[in-house]
């Protein structure tokens, strides 16, 4: 959940390039002829007839309905459904551990899904920046449907697989594609909405991956139930192979479907006026594309509070083992020897059930405060909780399944329009991210002694970066953004005057 906060409440920011005109009451000429009132344009927050539920913003044009809702139709429901896969394909190793893949492979003491999960997150550290960089070159109906269908070779491969040192490289494979999935999906986004559209769809786009975890309990206990022993094959090897008959329409549609970036898009869904109001309308958001890639994009990145703030967050979410919970949970589940395996992995779901509540939820308080600092503040104290619980371990099993279940529960504006800081910066922060969590996962929350963790005092650890996390998205992100993009609008407003200036 919190991650999920994180990077919704990144679209909520305020853009560091703030258009000084639209306090001087200007009216903008552009190129094609169409006034851009920037004095319409506030920065107080829009007061909606319906506040807490709405879609599009005070005053869309019909037009501009029609677009986002091509955008919406085809855009977003390609992402959402990318994400879906790339989630399910994520997580399918964990309802295989606990369904028979650790006793069939004898694994176990080896720490092997520790190891699984390390070299994913190798992949991913690798794959990251270089799939980002990538997309602002190479057209994204390409590469991503094409990194999709790659990945899902390599999950197909665990169907056949039978030592640890197979899963680890096909794990590897599988991190290093599916790398592009999250930052690469998010980008293009940000490419087509407006900052104060975003927050909506990225929090769609983040719940179609809590389902695409729940789907994988759900399809595990199903295929245990139906297919163990069918074609001489466990249970566990058929998810593998199901989740790859499921990723190749997704990659078709995708390829047909994906309308690429404003600037180079031949969907041919969208009119050629459309296609020009999809430009202006980012250009109007103060993020028209103004970044080169060359070697000044490592200059700019290096140079960005944005990389250096969203990354730390991020790391201290890694480092809280929020992604692993739900293997912890599993394997907890399974040690009381009370549940039986479809049960196992249909009660792990539950993690996401109340991450798909608490996602929706924090989305409309944070689009109605306009404000995501104390919804992270609030999420991070409930989480504090639960690793307390996970610290102390009580006998209470209620409490502890509480806290499992409680424990499920701002890039792309910031970066303006310079396309390659807000393609590296998303990259990088997972793939630090990634790379920080990898001998904390190792050291620290080792899976041969999940769920308590005693000897190496893992919860107690994790606890630690729960509360770092809580202060910096709760007070850091926003006194960073504060301090340095005032300091950015000082520099562009000296810009703007001495324009000004030399017009006339």
């Amino acid at each position: 959940m919190p991650s999920t906060v994180i990077s919704n409440a990144a679209d909520g920011a305020q853009n560091a390039g703030t258009i000084y005109a639209k306090d001087a009451g200007i009216t903008i000429k552009d190129s094609r002829d169409s006034d851009i009132a920037i004095s319409n344009i506030s920065n107080e927050p829009a007061q909606h007839k319906h506040p807490w539920l709405h879609w599009h913003e005070p005053g869309t044009s019909k037009a501009d309905k029609k677009l986002i809702f091509k955008l919406d139709f085809f855009l977003l429901s390609f992402s959402c459904l990318y994400y879906f896969i790339k989630q399910l394909d994520q997580n399918n190793i964990s309802n295989a551990y606990v369904s028979g893949m650790k006793e069939e492979l004898k694994f176990g003491p080896g720490n092997e899904l520790s190891w699984m999960n390390t070299y994913f997150n190798i992949g991913v550290i690798i794959g990251g920046p270089i799939s980002n960089l990538t997309l602002t070159k190479v057209r994204p109906r390409f590469w991503l449907p094409g990194c999709l269908l790659a990945w899902s070779l390599f999950v197909l491969g665990f169907s056949k697989s039978t030592t640890a040192s197979e899963f680890y490289a096909l794990r590897f494979c599988v991190g290093l594609f599916e790398s592009a999935a999250w930052p690469g999906v998010q980008y293009v986004l940000g490419c087509w909405y407006k900052r104060s559209e975003m927050a909506r769809r990225s929090g769609l786009f983040v719940i179609s991956g809590v389902l695409g975890q729940m789907f994988s309990g759900y399809l595990q206990s199903a295929l245990y139930r139906g297919m163990e022993g069918k074609g001489g094959m466990s249970a566990w090897r058929w998810l593998f192979i199901f989740d790859f008959i499921l990723a190749v329409p997704v990659a078709l549609y995708g390829l047909f479907f994906y309308p690429d970036t404003p600037q180079s898009t031949r969907a041919f869904y969208l009119s050629d006026s459309e296609r020009e109001r999809a430009r202006a309308r980012i250009e109007e958001d103060g993020r028209a594309p103004v970044g080169k890639l060359d070697l000044s994009v490592v200059s700019r990145v290096l140079k960005s509070w944005q990389f250096y703030t969203f990354t730390l967050a991020y790391c201290f979410w890694t480092l809280t083992a929020g992604s692993y919970v739900m293997q912890y949970f599993q394997i907890w589940l399974k040690s009381l020897g009370t549940y039986s395996i479809p049960q196992v992995n249909n009660i792990s779901t539950g993690l996401g059930a109340v991450n798909f509540v608490f996602m929706v939820s924090t989305g409309i308080v944070i689009d109605r405060l306009g404000k995501f600092s104390p919804v992270c503040f609030a999420v991070g104290c409930l989480l504090t909780f639960c690793y307390a619980v996970f610290t102390a371990w009580p006998a209470s099993k209620s409490l502890k399944m509480a806290a499992f279940l409680l424990s499920a529960g701002w890039v792309n504006s910031s970066c303006g329009g310079d396309q390659q800081l807000r393609a590296l910066t998303l990259a990088f922060m997972v793939s630090v991210g990634q790379a920080v969590v990898i001998p904390f996962q190792q050291y620290q929350l080792p899976s041969g002694q999940a769920p308590k963790f005693t000897h190496t005092h893992g919860w107690v650890s994790a606890l630690c970066f729960v509360i770092a996390l809580t202060l910096w998205t709760g007070f850091g992100i926003d006194f960073v953004s504060r301090v340095f993009g005032k300091r950015s609008e000082t520099r562009n407003a000296k810009a703007n005057e001495g324009e000004l200036e030399v017009s006339a």
